[in-house]
């Protein structure tokens, strides 16, 4: 199967798992995030629901998962390192109301920069 059939797969599935759930006040954001580094596509989603924010990244050739060989996502809000994610798709909980900076970084588990990051702004009630 090539890459853009995998790549549209991908993003059948997620649409199917995350697009029905939707929040009262939607704040809805899908502003894709294109970074050339090594043939590597990065897109986030994110979408705001109370005081928790779920984060969809989608990055077919990055390798989610722990160890030798693997990657993660650091987590920054307003520029605070708050966790590192081993997964896709995660949620954020228990946000302060306000406004944050919220950012997202692939990284290889060794170290190993990307250059692939993403940055935006959600607003807790």
């Amino acid at each position: 199967m090539s890459l853009p059939k995998q790549i549209m797969i991908l993003f059948l599935f997620l649409f199917a798992i995350f697009g029905a759930w939707t929040p009262k006040a939607k704040v809805f954001s899908a502003a894709p995030v294109m970074a050339q580094q090594e043939n590597n596509y990065f897109h986030v989603k994110h979408d705001v629901k109370g005081n928790n924010v779920l984060i969809e990244c989608i990055a077919p050739r990055f390798p989610f998962q722990t160890g030798t060989g693997g990657g993660h996502i650091n987590v920054y809000v307003n520029e605070q390192k708050v966790n590192e994610v081993y997964t896709a798709a995660f949620m954020l909980q228990g946000l302060p109301a306000g406004r944050h900076a919220v950012r997202v970084e692939l990284v290889y588990n060794d170290g190993k920069i990307t250059g692939l990051s993403h940055e935006f702004t959600v607003t807790i009630p």
